[in-house]
């Protein structure tokens, strides 16, 4: 495979049957905290701990300076309850002041988020565009209305909105088409955006879980890293979106992943058995983790695309390949959509 393949490959690859999964890292790209400054924070609040929780906190301090990173820290010391829900609040704190600043200049027109110029230019199928991401903030959900897509978030409403994704899927009807005898829904264009692990406007309320838009002083429903999370995983909405998620990603034709690490294991057998099987995947990501490299190395039909360390351009990464083009930034997805689509 030579770059030019590489290039036919890329264009090629946003046709029918895509699903789309995004990580931490296309946010932390448009300036949303990360593992390590979210750990640098907590640690920074954390003499507001009580004695037991401050102990706890103590241990998962240690396995940080030994450089484990935050998830592995937390999956090897499991927080309590009361540390946990500490954890919740200090993220949501940190994560949504940073996500306000991006929205407020978006809204501005002071910037564009690198998904909606993606967006922008690739097909908007009549069954939607499923996009599963396991971050909890809202900005995937933005660059999607910016560009000019319906969000599909399964619940109904926007203050005291219930969880029901088939009506929610009702949202983006505009109409009722009739060809050849055949009557059939007309959408607008619309993005299924499904988070797995919560977001920031989902909140329990009255033991039941809604979606609000506004912030609010009570229960965000998000799930934190570590031990914690596969055990709240199962509860819903969580349950659903990862069922849903899974759905859309064992029917792929073919898969976009953005910025996503591939360390969760809700999402990981499901998209390793195809991507193993052969589903045509391109990752796009800064620095690629072990995980990645590893499935793009044994599947011809997996490529990755990273940055190089020496100069800008990008490292393109496949069975049997392996070479760096000096160039353009082809890993970032602003400048692949402004380049090639």
């Amino acid at each position: 495979m030579v770059y030019e393949n590489v290039v036919k490959l890329i264009q090629g690859h946003f046709t029918d049957g895509l699903v789309v999964v995004v990580g931490s890292g296309l946010s932390a790209a448009e300036g949303v905290p990360g593992m390590g400054p979210l750990a640098t924070h907590l640690d920074s609040r954390s003499g507001a701990l009580g004695a037991n929780d401050a102990a706890l906190w103590t241990q998962i301090k240690a396995l940080l300076a030994a450089n484990r990173g935050l998830e592995a820290a937390l999956l090897e010391q499991a927080p309590s309850d009361t540390l946990e829900e500490w954890i919740v609040k200090e993220t949501c704190g940190l994560l949504t002041a940073a996500e306000l600043k991006i929205m407020g200049d978006v809204i501005a027109g002071s910037r564009t988020l690198r998904l909606t110029t993606l967006l922008a230019k690739i097909l908007k199928p009549k069954s939607g565009l499923p996009i599963v991401t396991t971050n909890y903030d809202r900005l995937v959900e933005l660059a999607c209305e910016m560009a000019g897509f319906h969000v599909d978030s399964t619940a109904i409403g926007h203050y005291a909105g219930e969880f029901d994704h088939q009506r929610s899927c009702m949202g983006s009807c505009r109409g009722i088409t009739t060809s050849a005898k055949v009557t059939s829904l007309d959408h607008f264009p619309r993005a299924i955006v499904l988070k797995p692990h919560g977001s920031f406007d989902w909140y329990k309320g009255n033991g039941k879980p809604r979606r609000c838009t506004l912030s609010l002083d009570a229960e965000r429903l998000v799930i934190t890293p570590g031990l914690n999370k596969y055990k709240k995983g199962y509860g819903f909405p969580f349950d659903k979106h990862r069922e849903l998620a899974n759905d859309h990603i064992n029917h792929a034709a073919r898969l976009l992943i953005i910025g996503y690490g591939f360390n969760d294991d809700h999402l990981q057998t499901h998209l390793e058995t195809r991507i193993n099987s052969g589903t045509p995947t391109l990752i796009l990501t800064h620095t690629p983790s072990k995980k990645a490299m590893d499935l793009a190395s044994a599947n011809a039909s997996c490529v990755c695309l990273s940055k190089p360390s020496a100069w800008d351009g990008i490292s393109v990464a496949s069975k049997s390949v392996a070479f760096d083009h000096q160039g353009h930034n082809l890993w970032d997805i602003d400048i692949l959509a402004k380049e090639l689509l």
